[in-house]
């Protein structure tokens, strides 16, 4: 079994780096061939990397994690998520 072996032990948990120059983009595009790009930056970016991050994606997918997040801070219309991931 292949294994990791630290040079460097990892910080102690609970410790947060926040980069300033973060940057989430999510660019979603339709079935007529358009596309919306979103973007989330610096702290907010970090922040929302975080939260995806530990979220429990066996009882809701990323993806649908990600169209709510986008409709709550009014990126994306309000609209009804179908589908199965």
């Amino acid at each position: 079994m292949e294994q990791l072996d630290l040079t460097a032990p990892l910080p102690p948990q609970g410790t947060t780096v926040i980069n300033s120059n973060a940057h989430v983009g999510v660019t979603l595009s339709d079935q007529e061939g358009g596309t919306v790009h979103c973007a989330y930056d610096g702290a907010e970016a970090a922040a929302l990397m975080l939260t995806l991050n530990t979220a429990n994606l066996s009882v809701k997918s990323l993806h649908k994690r990600t169209i709510e997040k986008l409709q709550a801070d009014g990126k994306l219309p309000a609209g009804t998520i179908t589908g199965t991931p």
